[in-house]
Protein backbone atom coordinates (compact mmCIF):
# COMPACT_ATOMS: atom_id res chain seq x y z
CA UNK A 1 0.00 0.00 0.00
CA UNK A 2 1.50 3.12 -1.01
CA UNK A 3 3.17 5.60 1.93
CA UNK A 4 0.39 8.51 0.80
CA UNK A 5 -2.56 5.84 1.55
CA UNK A 6 -0.87 4.63 4.95
CA UNK A 7 -0.54 8.12 5.63
CA UNK A 8 -4.23 9.20 4.85
CA UNK A 9 -5.72 6.46 6.83
CA UNK A 10 -3.53 7.45 10.04
CA UNK A 11 -5.01 10.96 9.59
CA UNK A 12 -8.66 9.52 9.23
CA UNK A 13 -8.31 7.36 11.92
CA UNK A 14 -6.45 9.62 14.52
CA UNK A 15 -8.85 12.42 13.80
CA UNK A 16 -12.02 9.74 14.37
CA UNK A 17 -10.50 8.39 17.80
CA UNK A 18 -9.71 12.19 18.77
CA UNK A 19 -13.08 12.71 17.79
CA UNK A 20 -14.25 10.35 20.54
CA UNK A 21 -12.04 10.46 22.95
CA UNK A 22 -10.48 14.65 23.33
CA UNK A 23 -13.08 16.71 21.04
CA UNK A 24 -15.47 16.33 18.63
CA UNK A 25 -13.83 19.16 16.75
CA UNK A 26 -11.13 16.76 15.24
CA UNK A 27 -13.88 14.52 13.63
CA UNK A 28 -14.96 18.15 12.12
CA UNK A 29 -11.16 18.70 10.57
CA UNK A 30 -11.56 15.19 9.63
CA UNK A 31 -14.25 15.26 7.30
CA UNK A 32 -13.32 18.53 5.79
CA UNK A 33 -9.85 17.19 4.69
CA UNK A 34 -11.82 13.95 3.32
CA UNK A 35 -13.84 16.85 1.98
CA UNK A 36 -11.56 18.79 0.46
CA UNK A 37 -9.64 16.05 -1.00
CA UNK A 38 -12.08 13.17 -1.72
CA UNK A 39 -9.41 10.59 -1.70
CA UNK A 40 -11.37 8.48 -4.55
CA UNK A 41 -10.04 10.81 -7.17
CA UNK A 42 -6.63 10.07 -6.30
CA UNK A 43 -4.58 7.34 -7.62
CA UNK A 44 -3.69 6.68 -4.06
CA UNK A 45 -7.16 6.51 -2.95
CA UNK A 46 -8.54 3.75 -4.97
CA UNK A 47 -6.40 1.93 -2.33
CA UNK A 48 -8.67 3.70 0.57
CA UNK A 49 -10.85 0.57 2.18
CA UNK A 50 -14.54 0.88 0.86
CA UNK A 51 -16.06 1.81 4.23
CA UNK A 52 -13.39 4.30 4.74
CA UNK A 53 -14.37 6.06 1.66
CA UNK A 54 -17.68 6.76 2.90
CA UNK A 55 -16.00 9.87 5.43
CA UNK A 56 -19.57 11.63 5.47
CA UNK A 57 -21.10 8.88 7.70
CA UNK A 58 -17.69 7.89 9.83
CA UNK A 59 -16.88 11.19 10.56
CA UNK A 60 -20.22 12.49 11.29
CA UNK A 61 -21.07 9.60 14.02
CA UNK A 62 -17.55 10.53 15.16
CA UNK A 63 -18.72 14.13 15.72
CA UNK A 64 -21.96 12.46 16.85
CA UNK A 65 -20.07 10.25 19.74
CA UNK A 66 -18.05 12.82 20.66
CA UNK A 67 -20.71 15.13 21.10
CA UNK A 68 -22.07 13.02 23.69
CA UNK A 69 -19.17 11.58 25.07
CA UNK A 70 -17.24 14.93 25.44
CA UNK A 71 -20.11 16.67 26.03
CA UNK A 72 -19.09 18.85 28.94
CA UNK A 73 -15.97 19.97 27.03
CA UNK A 74 -18.93 22.04 24.20
CA UNK A 75 -19.28 25.49 24.85
CA UNK A 76 -21.82 26.74 22.86
CA UNK A 77 -23.36 30.14 23.77
CA UNK A 78 -26.80 29.76 22.31
CA UNK A 79 -29.03 27.02 21.57
CA UNK A 80 -31.02 29.38 18.87
CA UNK A 81 -29.69 30.71 16.02
CA UNK A 82 -31.65 32.67 13.91
CA UNK A 83 -28.83 32.45 11.29
CA UNK A 84 -29.41 28.33 11.46
CA UNK A 85 -33.03 28.67 11.67
CA UNK A 86 -32.60 30.25 7.69
CA UNK A 87 -30.45 27.34 6.46
CA UNK A 88 -32.89 25.19 7.87
CA UNK A 89 -35.79 26.85 6.05
CA UNK A 90 -33.82 27.17 2.55
CA UNK A 91 -33.74 22.87 3.24
CA UNK A 92 -37.50 22.92 4.04
CA UNK A 93 -38.12 24.70 0.87
CA UNK A 94 -35.76 22.35 -1.09
CA UNK A 95 -37.67 18.96 0.00
CA UNK A 96 -41.25 21.38 -0.96
CA UNK A 97 -40.17 21.34 -4.12
CA UNK A 98 -41.08 17.89 -4.05
CA UNK A 99 -44.76 18.68 -3.45
CA UNK A 100 -45.02 21.68 -6.10
CA UNK A 101 -42.65 20.32 -9.29
CA UNK A 102 -44.72 19.54 -12.24
CA UNK A 103 -43.47 16.02 -11.89
CA UNK A 104 -42.66 14.86 -8.35
CA UNK A 105 -39.22 13.52 -7.76
CA UNK A 106 -36.89 12.92 -4.84
CA UNK A 107 -33.45 13.46 -6.37
CA UNK A 108 -30.48 12.81 -4.95
CA UNK A 109 -29.72 16.20 -4.30
CA UNK A 110 -32.34 16.58 -1.44
CA UNK A 111 -30.60 14.22 0.88
CA UNK A 112 -27.20 15.75 -0.14
CA UNK A 113 -28.26 19.44 1.32
CA UNK A 114 -29.64 17.47 4.06
CA UNK A 115 -26.78 15.76 4.94
CA UNK A 116 -24.20 18.58 4.90
CA UNK A 117 -27.28 20.45 7.11
CA UNK A 118 -27.12 18.44 9.64
CA UNK A 119 -22.84 17.98 9.51
CA UNK A 120 -23.00 22.19 9.52
CA UNK A 121 -25.60 21.86 12.67
CA UNK A 122 -23.28 19.83 15.00
CA UNK A 123 -20.07 22.12 13.60
CA UNK A 124 -22.11 24.98 14.63
CA UNK A 125 -21.89 23.16 18.25
CA UNK A 126 -18.42 22.37 18.45
CA UNK A 127 -16.80 25.14 16.87
CA UNK A 128 -17.17 27.53 19.34
CA UNK A 129 -13.63 28.81 20.45
CA UNK A 130 -11.09 31.07 19.04
CA UNK A 131 -8.69 27.84 19.49
CA UNK A 132 -11.36 26.06 16.61
CA UNK A 133 -10.99 28.70 14.53
CA UNK A 134 -7.99 28.64 14.22
CA UNK A 135 -7.07 24.99 13.42
CA UNK A 136 -10.20 25.18 11.18
CA UNK A 137 -9.00 27.87 8.96
CA UNK A 138 -5.38 26.31 8.84
CA UNK A 139 -7.08 22.65 7.77
CA UNK A 140 -8.28 24.30 5.06
CA UNK A 141 -5.24 26.45 4.29
CA UNK A 142 -2.77 23.38 4.28
CA UNK A 143 -5.51 21.57 2.53
CA UNK A 144 -5.57 23.95 -0.30
CA UNK A 145 -1.60 23.96 -0.29
CA UNK A 146 -1.87 20.28 -0.90
CA UNK A 147 -4.57 21.02 -4.05
CA UNK A 148 -2.69 23.90 -5.31
CA UNK A 149 0.73 21.60 -5.09
CA UNK A 150 -0.97 18.70 -6.97
CA UNK A 151 -2.34 20.76 -9.72
CA UNK A 152 0.88 21.99 -10.11
CA UNK A 153 2.64 19.05 -10.82
CA UNK A 154 0.07 18.29 -13.48
CA UNK A 155 -3.48 15.88 -11.55
CA UNK A 156 -5.98 16.18 -13.35
CA UNK A 157 -7.31 16.56 -17.34
CA UNK A 158 -6.00 19.82 -19.16
CA UNK A 159 -7.74 21.03 -22.41
CA UNK A 160 -6.71 23.75 -24.50
CA UNK A 161 -3.84 25.09 -22.17
CA UNK A 162 -6.39 24.79 -19.22
CA UNK A 163 -7.13 23.17 -15.75
CA UNK A 164 -10.42 21.70 -17.05
CA UNK A 165 -11.80 19.11 -14.39
CA UNK A 166 -10.69 15.69 -12.33
CA UNK A 167 -9.57 17.00 -9.34
CA UNK A 168 -10.07 18.39 -5.93
CA UNK A 169 -13.23 18.03 -3.96
CA UNK A 170 -16.25 16.33 -4.86
CA UNK A 171 -17.88 19.64 -5.19
CA UNK A 172 -14.71 21.13 -6.96
CA UNK A 173 -13.28 19.07 -9.31
CA UNK A 174 -14.32 21.16 -12.56
CA UNK A 175 -11.48 24.43 -13.28
CA UNK A 176 -13.98 26.55 -12.65
CA UNK A 177 -15.26 25.12 -9.44
CA UNK A 178 -11.51 24.28 -8.32
CA UNK A 179 -10.52 28.38 -8.40
CA UNK A 180 -13.26 29.40 -6.79
CA UNK A 181 -12.56 27.34 -4.36
CA UNK A 182 -8.87 28.63 -4.13
CA UNK A 183 -10.40 32.43 -4.78
CA UNK A 184 -12.18 32.33 -1.74
CA UNK A 185 -9.57 30.35 0.52
CA UNK A 186 -6.63 33.38 -0.09
CA UNK A 187 -8.03 35.70 1.93
CA UNK A 188 -8.10 33.31 4.22
CA UNK A 189 -4.37 32.42 4.20
CA UNK A 190 -4.11 35.97 4.15
CA UNK A 191 -5.00 36.48 8.04
CA UNK A 192 -2.98 33.86 8.86
CA UNK A 193 -0.13 35.10 7.49
CA UNK A 194 -0.83 38.40 9.54
CA UNK A 195 -0.81 36.95 12.72
CA UNK A 196 0.79 33.53 12.77
CA UNK A 197 4.52 33.09 13.66
CA UNK A 198 7.49 33.39 10.99
CA UNK A 199 7.24 29.21 10.48
CA UNK A 200 3.22 29.54 9.89
CA UNK A 201 3.82 32.70 7.89
CA UNK A 202 6.44 30.96 5.46
CA UNK A 203 3.76 27.85 4.93
CA UNK A 204 1.19 30.83 4.23
CA UNK A 205 3.37 31.80 1.56
CA UNK A 206 3.95 28.66 -0.22
CA UNK A 207 -0.20 27.72 0.32
CA UNK A 208 -1.23 30.98 -1.08
CA UNK A 209 1.56 30.82 -4.20
CA UNK A 210 0.17 27.14 -5.30
CA UNK A 211 -3.10 28.40 -4.73
CA UNK A 212 -2.83 31.28 -6.99
CA UNK A 213 -0.77 29.38 -9.14
CA UNK A 214 -3.88 26.60 -9.46
CA UNK A 215 -6.58 29.59 -10.23
CA UNK A 216 -3.78 30.86 -13.04
CA UNK A 217 -3.91 27.03 -14.71
CA UNK A 218 -7.59 27.16 -14.26
CA UNK A 219 -8.06 30.27 -16.63
CA UNK A 220 -11.57 30.93 -15.12
CA UNK A 221 -12.61 34.26 -16.16
CA UNK A 222 -15.40 34.30 -13.46
CA UNK A 223 -12.55 33.74 -10.31
CA UNK A 224 -10.65 36.69 -11.72
CA UNK A 225 -13.41 38.84 -11.86
CA UNK A 226 -14.14 38.04 -8.62
CA UNK A 227 -10.58 38.21 -7.20
CA UNK A 228 -10.52 41.45 -8.93
CA UNK A 229 -13.57 42.98 -7.26
CA UNK A 230 -13.01 41.03 -4.05
CA UNK A 231 -9.72 43.27 -3.68
CA UNK A 232 -11.47 46.45 -4.17
CA UNK A 233 -14.12 45.34 -1.42
CA UNK A 234 -10.84 44.47 0.65
CA UNK A 235 -9.79 48.21 0.49
CA UNK A 236 -13.26 49.50 0.95
CA UNK A 237 -13.90 47.69 4.02
CA UNK A 238 -10.00 47.99 5.23
CA UNK A 239 -11.08 51.28 7.63
CA UNK A 240 -13.34 49.10 9.80
CA UNK A 241 -10.20 47.14 10.72
CA UNK A 242 -8.74 49.03 13.42
CA UNK A 243 -4.88 47.44 13.46
CA UNK A 244 -3.11 46.00 10.97
CA UNK A 245 -4.13 48.20 7.92
CA UNK A 246 -0.55 48.87 6.97
CA UNK A 247 0.13 45.13 6.92
CA UNK A 248 -2.73 44.10 5.29
CA UNK A 249 -2.37 47.04 2.62
CA UNK A 250 1.28 45.24 2.10
CA UNK A 251 0.32 41.74 1.62
CA UNK A 252 -2.39 42.52 -0.84
CA UNK A 253 0.22 44.73 -2.94
CA UNK A 254 2.58 41.42 -2.73
CA UNK A 255 0.15 39.44 -3.27
CA UNK A 256 -0.63 40.98 -6.53
CA UNK A 257 2.65 41.12 -7.59
CA UNK A 258 3.22 37.37 -6.97
CA UNK A 259 -0.24 36.46 -8.82
CA UNK A 260 1.09 38.99 -11.97
CA UNK A 261 4.34 37.09 -11.97
CA UNK A 262 2.77 33.37 -12.07
CA UNK A 263 0.52 35.04 -15.09
CA UNK A 264 1.27 34.00 -18.63
CA UNK A 265 0.09 35.61 -22.37
CA UNK A 266 -2.31 32.53 -22.76
CA UNK A 267 -4.34 33.83 -19.57
CA UNK A 268 -4.27 37.30 -20.49
CA UNK A 269 -5.52 36.47 -24.07
CA UNK A 270 -8.54 34.53 -21.78
CA UNK A 271 -8.84 36.96 -19.27
CA UNK A 272 -9.19 39.70 -22.30
CA UNK A 273 -12.54 37.95 -23.43
CA UNK A 274 -14.25 39.28 -20.92
CA UNK A 275 -14.50 42.98 -22.92
CA UNK A 276 -17.60 43.48 -23.79
CA UNK A 277 -17.14 43.15 -27.35
CA UNK A 278 -15.29 40.26 -27.51
CA UNK A 279 -17.72 38.58 -25.20
CA UNK A 280 -20.36 38.36 -28.01
CA UNK A 281 -17.58 36.16 -30.24
CA UNK A 282 -16.87 33.87 -27.32
CA UNK A 283 -19.56 30.64 -27.67
CA UNK A 284 -18.88 29.74 -23.56
CA UNK A 285 -20.11 33.20 -22.58
CA UNK A 286 -22.82 33.27 -25.12
CA UNK A 287 -23.73 29.76 -23.69
CA UNK A 288 -24.18 31.03 -19.97
CA UNK A 289 -26.33 34.36 -21.11
CA UNK A 290 -29.04 31.59 -23.21
CA UNK A 291 -28.74 29.46 -20.08
CA UNK A 292 -29.66 32.39 -18.24
CA UNK A 293 -32.59 33.33 -20.17
CA UNK A 294 -34.07 29.69 -19.85
CA UNK A 295 -33.83 29.80 -16.07
CA UNK A 296 -35.82 33.17 -16.18
CA UNK A 297 -38.39 31.53 -18.81
CA UNK A 298 -38.54 28.14 -16.63
CA UNK A 299 -39.16 30.25 -13.38
CA UNK A 300 -41.96 32.74 -15.17
CA UNK A 301 -44.13 29.14 -16.09
CA UNK A 302 -42.92 27.73 -12.80
CA UNK A 303 -42.99 29.99 -9.75
CA UNK A 304 -42.70 27.93 -7.42
CA UNK A 305 -39.90 25.83 -8.98
CA UNK A 306 -39.25 22.81 -11.16
CA UNK A 307 -37.98 21.07 -8.42
CA UNK A 308 -34.58 20.32 -7.03
CA UNK A 309 -31.79 18.74 -9.83
CA UNK A 310 -34.66 19.29 -12.51
CA UNK A 311 -33.24 21.91 -14.01
CA UNK A 312 -31.65 19.40 -16.69
CA UNK A 313 -34.42 17.77 -17.50
CA UNK A 314 -36.48 21.22 -18.64
CA UNK A 315 -34.04 23.43 -20.32
CA UNK A 316 -34.09 21.46 -23.28
CA UNK A 317 -37.39 22.23 -23.64
CA UNK A 318 -37.01 26.08 -24.16
CA UNK A 319 -33.48 25.84 -26.15
CA UNK A 320 -32.73 22.21 -27.55
CA UNK A 321 -28.82 23.27 -27.56
CA UNK A 322 -28.87 23.58 -23.59
CA UNK A 323 -30.29 20.21 -23.50
CA UNK A 324 -28.68 18.92 -20.19
CA UNK A 325 -26.30 21.75 -19.75
CA UNK A 326 -25.86 23.81 -16.39
CA UNK A 327 -27.25 27.34 -15.47
CA UNK A 328 -23.69 28.40 -14.83
CA UNK A 329 -25.31 30.77 -12.31
CA UNK A 330 -26.07 30.30 -8.68
CA UNK A 331 -28.80 32.17 -7.89
CA UNK A 332 -30.63 31.95 -11.61
CA UNK A 333 -30.68 27.85 -10.59
CA UNK A 334 -32.00 28.48 -7.11
CA UNK A 335 -34.84 30.40 -9.00
CA UNK A 336 -35.44 27.92 -11.33
CA UNK A 337 -35.19 24.69 -9.06
CA UNK A 338 -36.80 26.59 -5.94
CA UNK A 339 -38.88 29.15 -6.66
CA UNK A 340 -38.66 32.68 -5.65
CA UNK A 341 -39.49 31.63 -2.22
CA UNK A 342 -36.17 29.33 -2.04
CA UNK A 343 -33.76 32.58 -3.47
CA UNK A 344 -35.23 34.78 -1.16
CA UNK A 345 -34.46 32.61 1.65
CA UNK A 346 -31.36 32.09 0.50
CA UNK A 347 -30.08 35.77 -0.68
CA UNK A 348 -31.41 36.32 3.53
CA UNK A 349 -28.73 33.94 4.60
CA UNK A 350 -26.07 35.49 2.20
CA UNK A 351 -27.42 39.18 4.25
CA UNK A 352 -27.31 37.22 7.64
CA UNK A 353 -23.86 36.24 6.98
CA UNK A 354 -22.66 39.99 6.61
CA UNK A 355 -25.03 41.08 9.61
CA UNK A 356 -23.02 38.74 11.77
CA UNK A 357 -19.34 39.61 10.65
CA UNK A 358 -20.55 43.67 11.32
CA UNK A 359 -21.83 42.75 14.73
CA UNK A 360 -18.48 40.90 15.68
CA UNK A 361 -16.87 43.95 14.61
CA UNK A 362 -18.45 45.81 16.40
CA UNK A 363 -18.84 43.71 19.77
CA UNK A 364 -14.89 42.71 19.94
CA UNK A 365 -14.16 46.77 19.93
CA UNK A 366 -13.73 46.92 23.67
CA UNK A 367 -12.07 43.64 24.09
CA UNK A 368 -7.95 43.38 25.02
CA UNK A 369 -5.94 44.49 21.34
CA UNK A 370 -4.66 41.16 20.37
CA UNK A 371 -8.00 39.31 20.54
CA UNK A 372 -9.92 42.08 19.09
CA UNK A 373 -7.12 42.07 16.15
CA UNK A 374 -8.13 37.82 15.18
CA UNK A 375 -11.70 39.01 15.52
CA UNK A 376 -11.69 42.28 12.95
CA UNK A 377 -9.00 40.56 10.65
CA UNK A 378 -11.14 37.19 10.84
CA UNK A 379 -14.26 39.22 10.21
CA UNK A 380 -12.35 40.90 7.63
CA UNK A 381 -11.11 38.45 5.77
CA UNK A 382 -14.58 36.65 5.72
CA UNK A 383 -15.92 39.41 4.57
CA UNK A 384 -13.79 39.55 1.56
CA UNK A 385 -14.30 35.51 0.76
CA UNK A 386 -17.52 35.52 1.18
CA UNK A 387 -17.93 38.56 -1.68
CA UNK A 388 -15.17 36.54 -3.84
CA UNK A 389 -17.10 33.43 -3.76
CA UNK A 390 -20.70 35.27 -4.08
CA UNK A 391 -19.28 36.90 -7.16
CA UNK A 392 -17.51 33.91 -8.72
CA UNK A 393 -21.17 32.18 -8.27
CA UNK A 394 -23.13 34.05 -10.80
CA UNK A 395 -20.89 31.89 -13.41
CA UNK A 396 -20.84 28.63 -11.28
CA UNK A 397 -24.11 26.60 -10.41
CA UNK A 398 -23.04 26.87 -6.19
CA UNK A 399 -26.79 26.08 -5.09
CA UNK A 400 -25.90 22.50 -4.22
CA UNK A 401 -22.14 22.89 -3.31
CA UNK A 402 -21.31 22.04 0.34
CA UNK A 403 -18.45 24.18 1.13
CA UNK A 404 -20.86 27.28 -0.02
CA UNK A 405 -22.50 26.29 3.04
CA UNK A 406 -19.69 26.11 4.99
CA UNK A 407 -18.54 29.60 3.92
CA UNK A 408 -22.05 30.96 5.01
CA UNK A 409 -21.61 29.44 8.02
CA UNK A 410 -18.16 30.87 9.09
CA UNK A 411 -19.52 34.04 10.40
CA UNK A 412 -21.87 32.16 13.10
CA UNK A 413 -18.49 30.15 14.11
CA UNK A 414 -16.85 33.28 14.97
CA UNK A 415 -19.08 34.92 16.49
CA UNK A 416 -19.66 31.78 18.84
CA UNK A 417 -16.08 31.96 19.22
CA UNK A 418 -16.29 36.11 20.43
CA UNK A 419 -19.13 34.96 22.86
CA UNK A 420 -16.87 32.78 24.65
CA UNK A 421 -14.13 35.04 24.96
CA UNK A 422 -13.30 35.78 28.86
CA UNK A 423 -13.95 39.56 28.17
CA UNK A 424 -16.90 39.59 25.97
CA UNK A 425 -19.39 41.56 28.25
CA UNK A 426 -22.12 41.55 25.21
CA UNK A 427 -22.54 44.27 22.16
CA UNK A 428 -20.65 47.16 22.88
CA UNK A 429 -22.29 49.39 19.74
CA UNK A 430 -26.33 49.38 19.01
CA UNK A 431 -26.37 46.15 16.59
CA UNK A 432 -29.15 44.22 15.19
CA UNK A 433 -29.99 40.56 16.99
CA UNK A 434 -27.27 37.48 16.22
CA UNK A 435 -28.20 36.41 12.63
CA UNK A 436 -30.83 38.82 11.59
Amino acid sequence: MPLTTIFYLCISGAAFVASLFVHPEWGIYGYLVAYNITPRRHWWGMLVPSFAARYALIFALSVAGGMLIQRHKLKCPDVFSIHESLLGVFVALCWATVLFSPVPRVDDLHFKILKFTIALFMAGRVLTTRTHIKRLIWVLVLVGCYLGYAVHSGAGGFVGGRFDRGFGGSDFAEGNFLAAHFAWLLPLAGVKFLLEGKIAKVLCVVSAAFMLNAVVLTRSRGAFLAMSLGGVAALWFLPRVRIYRKQIIVAMIAGLLAAFSLTDVGFWERMSTLKSDQVVEDVSAMSRVEAWKVALRMWADYPMGVGVGQYFDYAGLYNPALAGRDTHNTYLRCLAETGIQGLMVLLALIFSSFRLLRNVEKQSANLEATVRGFYQTHAFALRVSLIVYLIAAFFISSVYVEEFYWLLMFPLFLMRALKNEPGYGGPSAPSTPEGA
